[in-house]
């Protein structure tokens, strides 16, 4: 089995959504920060912010790992995302097998995202119009997107990370990430994501 390059898949996919010109990925050391004071820090242009959504912790802190942050916004009439990705979710290694991790987290927060993008720019779950979203709806869709995405790719340590993340929010209490884990449960059955989630 050959090893995937995450970190050339990452760049690669980057470059096609920005080419596009719709969707902006920007790599920054800090997500604690507000969408809109993120926007201002890398000199993103816009008129209001529609709906922002942070990725595998939006949540109601659904996990321990940020990740990424999406976020919709206008700018000159148009509707835009933003998709922040964490520059480093494992604390800085020079371990080869640490880098690779790192390498492979961040493409997953970037197709997680990109799974925000398509639910929004095809009015799936979110409305442009109406501030009102189904959060459980949304992660759902989200989940089955990246799913999907890496089974046919066939892009297992990237389908491993992201299923041992679904399968974390059934050690929390919060209410809100339990039903997205059953609505995820409903297409991908715990059985299938403890299967994926040993692929490492």
């Amino acid at each position: 089995m050959s090893v995937i390059d995450y970190e050339n898949l990452f760049e690669v996919r980057k470059q096609k959504e920005e080419e596009k010109g719709q969707v902006t990925i920007v790599i920054t050391p800090d997500l604690s920060i507000p969408s809109p004071d993120l926007m201002i820090r890398h000199r993103i242009k816009f008129d209001g912010i529609l709906h922002s959504k942070i990725t595998f912790n939006s949540i109601s802190n659904c996990d321990d790992i940020k990740g990424s942050v999406t976020t919709f916004y206008k700018f000159n009439n148009e509707f835009k995302s933003i998709i922040f990705i964490q520059s480093e979710i494992i604390p800085y290694s020079t371990d080869l097998d640490v880098r690779y991790m790192n390498e492979a987290y961040k493409y997953t927060f970037l197709i997680h995202g990109l799974a925000y993008v398509n639910d929004f720019e095809n009015s799936i779950n979110f409305n442009k119009y109406d501030k009102q979203i189904d959060v459980i709806k949304i992660e759902a869709y989200a989940a089955a997107y990246v799913l999907k995405y890496f089974t046919v790719k066939s892009y297992d340590i990237a389908r491993a990370l992201y299923a041992r993340r679904l399968l974390k929010l059934n050690n929390l209490s919060d209410g809100c990430c339990l039903q997205i884990q059953r609505e995820i449960m409903k297409k991908y059955p715990k059985k299938k994501l403890l299967q994926w989630s040993k692929q490492l």
